[in-house]
Formats: C-alpha cells, structure tokens, sequence
C-alpha cells in the first residue's frame, strides 16, 4: 500500500492507494456518531450488499442519488439536508462520499456547509476521483449556467483510493480518468509521467493491480505539489485547470449529459496546446505527442463546433476570468523546462483550431409533418456523414394538416399550434448552441395552397428557415437515415399523417422510391371524421389503400427486409411493451408481427377516443389518428406478404442530420 500525506495551512490528511483495503474505514470513524453512506443508485446496486456485510456498521445511514453529472445540484444538496436533519445528524458524524467525482463534490459540499461544518472521507471508485476530484478539498455544485460555481475549499480526513474498484468500471469512465492522468502528465515538471503512460499502455488497459497503484500514486503526487502550494488556488494550483476553460463550457452547452468530464478535458487540453504552439510557447511535435497519447487510450479529443457566440457566452461563466476577461492556461516549454500562465484567451486562435478539420459540429434538425412536429439534435462530422452522439429528441403533436385535405389549406389554428411549437424548439436550438439547424416540412405543407404564407410567417415569427420537401426527398432521407443502423437490402415504410413514403434499397443505393398520398390524418378524416369505427368504414378505408398501394405490385417479388419508421409504427412498440415513459432504445430495432398488430387494433377499437388517450404506450394526442394509421401499416403488410417488421429510431431525422 502506498501513503501520501497532504500537508496544507488548515489541514492534514493521508491519502491511502492499494487494493481490497476499504475495510480499513474503520480506523478512521470509530470516533463519530453517525455515518452517512452517500452514493449513487448505479454503483449500490454493484456494491451495496457487499458494502453492508463487510464495512457497514449500526450507526450507518444512506442516501443515494441518481447517476449522473446533472444531478449535481442544490436541489440534490438540499434533499441530502432534509435526510440528515431527520435521521438526527450532528457535528460529531461524518460522510462516506463512495463514488465517482458527483459523489465526492457533493459529499465535500454536504460537509462543508451542514452545521458549519462536519466530517468526510473520500472513498472514491472511479479513475478521475482516485486521482482527481477526492483530492485537494475543492468541494462544489454546478450552476445552470456553470460548472462548480458554487463551492469551498474544504479537505477530507481522509482519503482512501482502492483501485480494485476500477475492474468494473466501464470503458467510457475509465477513459475519463485516464484524460485527467494525461492532463497531470502534461503539468509534470518532467516527460517521465508521460513516458509511463507510453510504455505501460497494455498493463494499464488491462487494468495490472500494481501498474493502476503507481498510475495513480504518480497523479496523486502530482496534484499534491499544487495543492500543498496553493490549497485556495490563489495562484499556480489555477494550473491544474488547464484545458478545463473550454471543458467546462462543453460540459455546460451539453446541459451536463451525453460528454464525461474527461472527453471534455481532452479537447480542452489540445485546444490549450494548439494556442500554445501558435503562440510560439511550444513546438508542434509536442502538441503532436500529447494527441497521440490521447489517440492511444481511444480517448476522442476531436474538437467540437458550436456558434462561437454562445461558446464565449458559456467560457464567461469560467472562475479564472476577471476583469471581464475570458481567462485561458497556456504552455511555455522550452526544451525540459515548462512554465504556465494565465493570459485572456486568444480568440483566433481558438476559432481556427475549432474550424479545422476534423472537427465535429452540433446540428439540429426539424420534421413539420401532418400530425407531429419533431426535433433532434446531434453532434456529427460533416466530412464523414457520421452521427458521433445523440443529444436530445423530442415530438410534439400539432396537427399542422387538419383540415389540408378537405380544403387544401392550412388552417389559422393549425399554423398557430406549429408556430408556438417552433418558438420553443428554436429556444432549445439556441440552449445547445448548435452551429447549424436545418428545417424540413412534408405532406400537408407541401399540398397547401397557402404553403408560401405559412413558410414565410414561420421565418418571421421564429427565424426557422422551412425547407418544402418532395415525397421522392422524405424518402430518400429516411433511407438514409435506416440505412445508419441497417446494413442488409431494405423497404422502408414512413406512415406520416398525409401521405406514406416507400424506399427500396441497400447500403448508399436506393434502387425504388415512392410517395403515396395515404396517411394517417388524411385516412381519418376520409373515412372516420366523427371517430366512428364502423366495419363499413374499415372496409371502405382498407380498399381505398390497397387501390393506392396497386403501383408497388413489382416490389411483392423482391427480397427485402420491411423496416417501419416514424410515430404510427413506434407506437405499435410502445403500446404493446406498456412504456410509461417513451425509450427509444428499446423501441429500436424491435420486431412488431401482424398478430401485434391485430391485437393493438382490437385494443383501440375496444376503447372511445378518451379512454385510448390513457392507453399506457400511446401519446393521447395520436390517440384521435392511430387506429386508421394501424390500418394503413396493417394492410401494407398482408399486401406485401410480410408477417413481421422491423421498427428503427432512425429514420428521416437522421437521414437530414448527415447531409
């Protein structure tokens, strides 16, 4: 076991680095009444009995949170007050902060600020907690508009790192901690730390016992220099932010989710290198060097665009700024000798390493169709077509066609519902800071007579460009899209609300496209305008469809797998999976038969339109078009010959993503 003793101006405490020695907990909390065991619901429910039948004790209490960076709030912090006020806590407990860097954060902030101040010990299970956030007493919470604003310098009593821990730490958090190990090899006064991480790449990717000890005593020693130097970072421990200006904007603009902490450092750390080297501070092969090092432990340190305005806007949330300067870390090397500073950031700079390629950009996309209005943001890399992330789906119901049909128009009352939902996406837009959008309308725009009017009141009102689609180009998008997750020969199925879109094809190739003016807005008001569901009406809808579906006759003798997308067809899912809450991964690439299908009609036919709008997996505002939808994908199926389909996520949506 390897001891490190930090010794500050208000504090001193060991820190304990070995494997399997969490029991010796014990000799640290003999003296306190009370114990709060604080974690996550995620790693209790990996070591929760384990941590009960070996180190718990009677005087033990526990309060989990949910797993995730967003949870890192007041809100969380006021709810583990209330708990600890009721359970009768006092001065003389302590916390158990057991888990990754929200844990130890909020645990230290806890701490700090309950009756004045109490106890804790950091007992942390991630590789960036073991070698960053459990040490040096910077304990805080994050801001909506920034990361650990609010806070203390407060230091544990103790700080206790078992790497054995790091066995079941997945890959994507371990690659985390190893970008915060990279970052203290560049703030090491010498090339030894980097070196080790050089040579000892497969002991440490195979997670060797000894190798992870020295790994992370060597980080510890060198956050301990900073540390023990300047505990309120009042000067040179600014420098273990490096890289962390633009970090912590990316990890704002992303609302806390879907980036690590570390990734976010990565970026952040060649952004800091790459201005360093334009600046003649240091030379490009040391710039090189650290990308590779970074490359090695498949660490994505890509760069990411977002409008550079509201980029500067999150970088002035940063606590190195003053005096309304955006403050950045930059390197000076020369030859062995390194030294740091804090200078304003240089603007462009930091725009031309953003701007070059490769870089990833944040798009959003927006599907106006006949019933739904639907927005997805991603981030992608233009130079590949690739989706690297998902960042945020949503879908309103807005009905934009009622009417289109019957009068060829698109009504006040219509216009108004998919205006208001266009104001609150282009908020959302903005909120992620996307470098671009693109907005896309479908059937019942495009067979509007007034389609003009309504573009034009769109731009004025939300500054929304709307691009009218054909069907051949709807196709052709979800083709795209299907194609992402489904590499075999497909017959995409698109039930909108005005019209159904067909696509034959494989991989980049689209061999048959058609657009058919059957959907589920325009069937209803056809055929069951006052929800009447009679067998005449089903009968007369269902050859009215097969009449439309006459000119897919040469597709019946082909080979193909039937992929279904868009609401009508992962509503089927829904439905009968009973979803609560909509999770489109378990939506994803499931199989829907035609016996589901019958059952869900049955299902809906059983019930009036108020009684289907609480039908558990069914949005109630579908609840009025879904039964003539099921009838449309039900018939194109017996049509086809199919007795099953496969429903994809991916469709339209992310076919536009990737143009």
């Amino acid at each position: 076991m390897k001891e490190i003793l930090i010794h500050t101006k208000t504090d001193d405490y060991p820190i304990l680095i070995g494997s399997h020695f969490l029991h010796k907990v014990h000799s640290f909390t003999k003296k306190y009444d009370k114990l709060l065991f604080l974690s996550n619901d995620t790693l209790f429910s990996y070591y929760g009995d384990w941590y009960q039948q070996n180190i718990a004790s009677e005087k033990t209490e526990y309060f989990l949170l949910p797993d995730g960076e967003e949870y890192k709030t007041l809100d969380s912090v006021q709810k583990i007050y209330d708990f600890m006020i009721e359970k009768h806590f006092s001065r003389k407990s302590c916390i158990l902060c057991f888990g990754g860097g929200v844990i130890c954060d909020i645990g230290g902030f806890v701490a700090a600020s309950f009756m004045r101040g109490i106890d804790f010990i950091q007992l942390p299970t991630s590789l960036l907690a073991q070698v960053d956030a459990s040490i040096g007493g910077k304990v805080a919470v994050n801001h909506s508009t920034g990361k650990n604003l609010i806070g203390f310098f407060y230091n544990p009593k103790a700080v206790l790192i078992d790497v054995s821990f790091l066995d079941t730490l997945e890959e994507t958090q371990f690659q985390s901690g190893m970008a915060e190990v990279i970052k203290h090899s560049i703030l090491s006064c010498d090339e030894k730390y980097s070196d080790f991480l050089y040579r000892n790449y497969e002991a440490i990717q195979e997670k060797e016992e000894d190798t992870l000890i020295s790994l992370v005593e060597q980080s510890c020693r060198i956050k301990q220099y900073y540390v023990e130097k300047d505990m309120k970072e009042q000067g040179i421990r600014a420098f273990l932010n490096f890289g962390h200006t633009y970090a912590h904007a990316l990890e704002s603009l992303f609302q806390y989710k879907n980036i690590s902490h570390g990734e976010a450092v990565a970026k952040g750390c060649l952004l800091d290198l790459y201005v360093s080297y334009r600046q003649s501070f240091l030379t490009k092969e040391y710039f090189e060097k650290i990308k590779r090092i970074f490359h090695l432990y498949s660490i994505d340190s890509t760069p990411i665009l977002f409008s550079f305005k509201a980029l500067w806007e999150a970088m002035k949330q940063d606590k190195k700024n003053a005096f309304s300067k955006i403050n950045s870390i930059y390197l000076k090397k020369r030859e062995e000798e390194k030294n740091f500073t804090v200078q304003e950031i240089h603007k462009q700079f930091t725009e031309d390493y953003l701007t070059q390629q490769p870089h990833n950009e944040v798009k959003a996309v927006i599907d106006i169709g006949t019933n739904s209005c639907r927005l997805y943001i991603a981030e992608w890399q233009a130079d590949t077509h690739q989706i690297i992330r998902h960042l945020h789906q949503e879908v309103q119901i807005v009905q934009l066609g009622e009417g289109v049909n019957q009068t060829k128009r698109l009504q006040k009352h219509a216009m108004d519902r998919t205006i208001n939902c266009l104001k609150n996406y282009a908020t959302t837009i903005q909120n992620y800071a996307c470098s671009s959008s693109y907005c896309f309308a479908t059937s019942a725009t495009r067979d509007a007579e007034n389609r003009d009017f309504f573009i034009q009141k769109v731009f004025e009102e939300t500054g929304i460009q709307i691009h009218c689609i054909s069907g051949e180009t709807e196709a052709e998008y979800n083709f795209r899209g299907v194609s992402l997750a489904v590499p075999e020969q497909i017959l995409i199925i698109d039930i909108g609300g005005g019209s159904t879109e067909f696509t034959l094809g494989k991989n980049a190739s689209i061999f048959f496209s058609k657009s058919i003016n059957i959907g589920a807005v325009r069937a209803t008001e056809l055929f069951f305008p006052n929800q009447n569901y009679s067998s005449e009406a089903i009968t007369q809808c269902k050859k009215w469809i097969l009449e439309q579906l006459d000119s897919l006759n040469p597709l019946r003798k082909e080979n193909f797998k039937v992929i279904g997308v868009a609401g009508t067809a992962t509503t089927q899912i829904s439905v009968a999976k009973e979803m609560k809450q909509y999770r489109r991964e378990l939506v994803h690439l499931s199989t829907l038969s035609i016996e589901q299908l019958e059952k869900n009609l049955m299902l809906f036919l059983s019930k009036s339109l108020e009684e289907r709008q609480k039908i558990i997996g069914l949005e109630a505002k579908r609840a009025n078009v879904i039964i003539a939808g099921t009838i449309i994908l039900q018939t194109i199926l017996s049509y086809l010959e199919r007795d099953s389909m496969t429903i994809s996520e991916y469709d339209n949506l992310m076919g536009a993503m990737i143009l």
